[in-house]
């Protein structure tokens, strides 16, 4: 808890190094004592800032550290990974599991094939089931009923439309609890928001008597904010969000949204949610703080840019209706300097370019880079550029199971069962390079391919 009982919440500025800086401070905080380190506890928003944070722990110290408990929240299967991180065994009820999201996606299908007065293929139903299953998690996510959908306004060339589409929808929300009680399940949006309630009032009772940091989270699911509220409120709490610009004036800051319903039409107009400040202050909103009770985290580190740097961004991002003050910017509020924008025909061009600079940047003595993007097909052709100059990205996101020799291998297994080991899948399964390894592997290749002779035909 801060100063005269005000919330513990803290802001790492955008032109900061979010990683370092805040292993500095709880390095700063904690690190005389390594048993209280070890026992703290870091809430993050998934697993690639777990890693981040890892590796900063790791420059930071300069030798052996044990780690505080890094635990992701974004995290999909939560709760059984990180065990009794979050809900000890053994208190209060048994949070019940949660189905399986193929398991989900096929029940979903069959009842789309069930309900609908048309004919549906399985392609087709498997289909509307993934659409389905997503509507459903961000409505519990938001922790909308139903009937939200009922109160939405539409004009009347759409009305006839949607209300077929939610008579629809209606049915199968209706029907999808009847098999989640038949299951003994509950959906997993649906267990991740109790699990944070039940966090949340256990602490509220019991506070840990080690620290809890909550870092970089900007997720503004209500029962993530009552959570992170809970944090900010502990004695031995803290919240740390990255990024929320306090050089943005109030006028600003009221203009991304969300807005107050119209007193005449009672509408609400809708916010700016593709500003990036959009989801911090929507995240204060529901933590009942503002930005006044957050306060700077004066830690930083080597790999931090200019403060001016952080300026010019905000005033880059202000809100449409506020644009006309970049005419009356001083000349070092609006300067970009060093910030380059490069358009291309294609994205292979794009790669192409991103690549060379890339490593432009690596021949340059004491110069680092990094590609930050959420295009994962960018991010593979860039990748791919670099391996012909044998220059390995080390890419966060990781490789698809399925790219890799293990999930090859169990595709491959999977490919022959399913064809009852038919010729070309039973070759393609014994001639995977994980299939007897070793100094046997050369006599298995040259059985195997005499085996392929044996087998040609026209199958």
């Amino acid at each position: 808890m801060g100063e005269r009982g005000r919330p513990a919440l803290f802001n790492i500025p955008a032109h900061r190094s979010f990683s370092d800086a805040l292993v500095a401070g709880l390095l700063a905080r904690h690190g005389d004592d390594p048993v209280k380190l070890a026992q703290g506890m870091v809430l993050l928003p998934g697993n690639r800032a777990i890693r981040s944070i890892s590796d900063a722990f790791v420059r930071k110290s300069g030798g052996g550290l044990l780690l505080p408990r890094l635990v992701a929240l974004g995290d999909a299967e939560l709760g059984e990974q990180v065990g009794g991180a979050l809900d000890p065994l053994g208190e209060q009820d048994a949070i019940p599991p949660a189905v399986g999201p193929m398991q989900r996606q096929m029940i979903l299908a069959r009842l789309v094939q069930d309900v609908s007065p048309r004919p549906v293929d399985a392609g087709q139903a498997l289909q509307l089931a993934g659409t389905l299953a997503s509507v459903l998690d961000q409505m519990q996510v938001e922790r909308l009923s139903v009937a939200a959908l009922r109160d939405i306004q539409l004009s009347d060339a759409l009305s006839a439309h949607w209300q077929r589409s939610l008579d629809l929808l209606t049915v199968l929300l209706d029907r999808w609890p009847q098999e989640l009680k038949r299951l003994g399940c509950i959906d997993l949006a649906e267990r991740r928001n109790r699990l944070f309630d039940r966090v949340a009032e256990r602490w509220k009772e019991s506070p840990p008597r080690h620290f809890v940091v909550a870092a970089g989270i900007s997720t503004t699911a209500p029962a993530i904010a009552g959570l992170l509220r809970r944090i900010a409120a502990m004695p031995h709490g803290m919240v740390v969000f990255a990024g929320l610009d306090q050089n943005m004036d109030a006028d600003a800051w009221e203009a991304i949204g969300p807005f107050d319903p119209d007193p005449v039409t009672g509408r609400i107009p809708a916010g700016h949610e593709t500003h990036p400040q959009y989801g911090l202050k929507r995240l204060l909103d529901r933590m009942s703080a503002t930005r006044d009770d957050v306060a700077q985290w004066r830690w930083g580190s080597e790999h931090d840019a200019r403060a001016v740097r952080g300026r010019n961004i905000s005033n880059a991002m202000l809100p449409p209706r506020l644009t006309t003050r970049w005419r009356d910017l001083k000349t070092a509020d609006r300067s970009l300097a060093g910030v380059e924008a490069l358009e291309v025909a294609t994205p292979g061009e794009e790669a192409q370019a991103i690549a060379i600079a890339l490593r432009e940047a690596l021949e340059t003595a004491g110069k680092t880079a990094a590609l930050v993007t959420p295009d994962r097909q960018l991010a593979t052709r860039v990748s791919a550029h670099l391996k012909r100059w044998n220059i390995e990205a080390d890419d966060s996101a990781g490789q698809p199971l399925s790219r890799l020799p293990p999930g090859t291998l169990l595709i491959a297994m999977a490919q022959a069962v399913a064809e009852r080991f038919a010729p070309v899948t039973l070759l393609a399964l014994l001639k995977h390079p994980l299939v007897m390894r070793g100094e046997d592997r050369l006599p298995w290749l040259e059985r195997v391919r005499g085996l392929d002779l044996l087998l040609r035909g026209p199958r």
